[in-house]
């Protein structure tokens, strides 16, 4: 398992805790300090099957500062973007097997939990 947030972000840490909680054992990995790569956001991507969008962090201060709510980006555009920017990545996101999950969802980190008992 791999997790990946921001370090001074609630949610981020709540999330990590939770996951601990479970029995899981991951290090905190802060893509703010070091963002993820093109590579690896695309890898991301790929595996969740359902396009960039999930991926970005449309309510927070930096899109809004960067006013990309009102700014038409290509997908490539998006990628590298992101992996500059780790603020404006939805967070967090853990990455179990070829499972991932973008924003705090106590179900589907259960559901992960489950999955790794059977």
């Amino acid at each position: 398992m791999e997790f990946y947030g921001y370090k001074k972000c609630s949610t981020c840490r709540e999330a990590h805790q939770y996951l601990k909680n479970l029995g899981f054992t991951t290090d905190f990995q802060d893509f703010v300090e070091n963002p993820p790569s093109v590579e690896t956001l695309r890898t991301w991507v790929t595996k969740r099957g359902d396009g960039i969008a999930p991926f970005i962090n449309a309510k927070g201060t930096r899109f809004r500062e960067l006013d990309l709510k009102n700014k038409t980006l290509s997908e490539d555009e998006w990628f590298s973007l992101l992996s500059r920017d780790g603020k404006l990545i939805k967070r967090p996101v853990v990455v179990v097997g070829d499972e991932v999950l973008v924003g705090f969802d106590k179900a589907q980190y259960d559901a992960i939990s489950g999955a790794k008992r059977t």
